[in-house]
């Protein structure tokens, strides 16, 4: 079964294409390149996803969740495609490279892709899924998925490419994505029938119902948090400044930092502070109505420090995050009243 289809990119390709017509020549070579590594990496997962689709979407046994980005400790974890069986009580962390030329392992564990003859380095794709496969144990162990016994992580690499795998190691792991389906038959053969009906009987008598199932897949999708992001700043793009006249030309505090302190809600009290990497740090008072309004404003656009219990906001961003929770705080407020 399908729970979730990847999120839709084209608003941040409109952004982009916008951009690379208003910003200076000198920042438009960044632009293209950002604009053609999102539709290499669409194009990458729509056909994975299309090859999963079409073998184990009508799957009783299976869920399957395209495009899940969740937070973690230190951040958010994205996950290109994940399958879930049911029976087996198992999990694939599927990640995708849409490399058209020829992978390479050293000896070392580092990779290269070959392209059009020359190489350059990358990251190891395996060790991507890794981390996320860890990511994802904790979010399982959130969600009632604690029965899920065993997450692993699989590459899944265009169809168009070639990879070396005399040095690698987990190079059984990596898929062309077109194969994927033959691949992971083969591996669901290996614990055989019996255990399989086994495990099924198991999980049944234990309540991994498929209802249970579903609901687990269900939080797992509720826990995605679309991704945000502000291309000037990620690509760093000078936003350019009406001249000043002479008179105006003296120094102005920044507008943030009159924001910094405590500011008064109708739902309670917000503190921002501003600590030495520029950015700004958030907390609110406990009270849960406050706290639904600044998670829901602050995901997917700040930074969730568990440990300090604090939201870390770039400073271009402060004014507009502050200024939604006031208004959803009011919105909130006059709800409740009503």
């Amino acid at each position: 079964m399908i729970f979730k289809d990847a999120d839709d990119r084209s608003g941040d390709l409109a952004e982009l294409e916008r951009l690379a017509d208003e910003v200076p020549h000198a920042d438009r070579a960044a632009v293209t390149r950002q604009i053609k590594a999102i539709r290499s990496g669409i194009a990458g997962e729509r056909d994975a996803a299309h090859f999963i689709n079409r073998e184990f979407g009508h799957s009783e046994r299976l869920a399957l969740i395209h495009d899940l980005r969740f937070e973690t400790d230190d951040g958010f974890a994205q996950i290109d495609h994940l399958v879930i069986h049911r029976f087996q009580a198992k999990a694939w962390v599927l990640e995708t490279k849409n490399y058209s030329g020829r992978l390479v392992c050293d000896e070392h564990g580092d990779w290269t892709v070959w392209l059009n003859g020359k190489p350059r380095p990358i990251a190891s794709p395996i060790n991507q899924a890794r981390r996320q496969c860890i990511a994802l144990r904790k979010l399982l162990d959130r969600t009632g998925g604690k029965a899920i016994r065993e997450i692993q992580p699989v590459v899944l690499i265009s169809p168009k490419s070639s990879i070396d795998r005399r040095q690698m190691t987990g190079g059984k792991s990596i898929v062309k994505s077109d194969n994927f389906a033959a691949w992971w038959n083969a591996e669901a053969e290996k614990i055989g029938v019996g255990h399989a009906f086994g495990l099924a009987g198991r999980h049944l008598l234990g309540g991994y119902s498929q209802e249970a199932f579903t609901t687990l897949c269900e939080a797992l999708v509720a826990a995605h948090v679309p991704a945000r992001t502000d291309w000037r700043a990620r690509l760093n793009i000078t936003v350019l400044e009406p001249q000043t006249t002479a008179d105006s030309a003296a120094p102005v505090s920044s507008p943030n930092k009159a924001i910094a302190g405590e500011i008064q809600t109708s739902l309670g009290w917000l503190k921002l502070s501003q600590i030495p990497d520029g950015r700004f740090a958030l907390r609110n008072e406990k009270r849960e109505e406050l706290i639904v309004v600044v998670k829901d404003v602050c995901r997917g656009q700040a930074q969730w420090v568990g440990r300090y219990g604090n939201w870390l906001i770039d400073e271009h961003r402060v004014a507009d995050i502050i200024g939604l929770i006031e208004q959803r705080a009011n919105s909130t407020e006059n709800s409740t009243r009503g």
